[in-house]
């Protein structure tokens, strides 16, 4: 497992995926600061801003990594040297889930180091409200955990990045005006609220409150974060099995 996980991250480290997005987030932050720094924000505070947007291109990257991970080895016929040395298809997935986890551990740094540099340089080192700031890290945590589940399933389906990426990202811009949509049909059918894509709605529940977004997903906060795991896990297994049927 230990050597799988090796050979993910050096083919990362050569790919150079972690620099090109890396340097996608610092424009993104300084831009953000620029701009704050020339209209009212309305008292918001103006570094959680600057994250959240880092945050955003962060998602987007995460949704890209995530729907090649798989592919790429069939596509380059790398997949045959990891069978070849007797690998399980079960270890090779692991190896790539925990790939993903680390991908996004760093480009979240990535966020929080690019966003103080925007501040100090635009926003005069303002102080942070780490209480949003970490809200976000939770909510998007929840979010990707969901949707990344479903982008390697949709990847490993169709045997296409492309295919998941354009499905991903429809995912973050749309999912709530889809629910909004199917949410009115929960009044007479309230099994409708436990589908897949009113989880999605995770992100907006954790960050603005159980209150608020209740009405939409008809599902409190503590229901919303743990279907969003359940079915998670549920597309992570059905990835797992059309991945272990896939032929070379």
């Amino acid at each position: 497992m230990l050597t799988l996980i090796r050979q993910e991250l050096y083919k990362q480290l050569h790919g150079k995926f972690y620099i090109g997005w890396g340097i996608v987030i610092l424009a993104i932050t300084l831009f953000s600061g620029y701009s704050y720094q020339r209209i009212n924000t309305d008292g918001v505070n103006s570094v959680s801003r600057i994250f959240y947007n880092g945050n955003s291109m962060a998602m987007i990257a995460m949704i890209i990594f995530a729907s090649s991970i798989l592919t790429v080895d069939f596509s380059q016929n790398t997949v045959k040297y990891l069978f070849a040395r007797q690998f399980s298809r079960g270890k090779i997935l692991i190896s790539k889930l925990i790939t993903i986890a680390v991908m996004y551990v760093y480009l979240t740094i990535v966020n929080f180091v690019t966003t103080e540099i925007s501040n100090v340089i635009f926003n005069k080192n303002g102080a942070w409200n780490f209480t949003d700031v970490f809200t976000k890290i939770e909510a998007t945590s929840f979010y990707l955990f969901l949707l990344l589940s479903m982008v390697l399933l949709i990847s490993n389906i169709f045997k296409s990045n492309a295919v998941a990426i354009a499905i991903g990202i429809v995912f973050v811009y749309v999912s709530q005006t889809i629910n909004s949509i199917i949410s009115l049909f929960t009044e007479n059918h309230s099994w409708i609220k436990f589908n897949p894509l009113n989880f999605l709605n995770v992100n907006s529940e954790v960050m603005y409150g159980e209150s608020m977004f209740k009405q939409v997903t008809n599902l409190s906060l503590i229901q919303i974060e743990v279907g969003a795991i359940i079915w998670g896990i549920i597309f992570l297994l059905i990835t797992y099995v059309v991945y272990n049927r896939r032929n070379v």
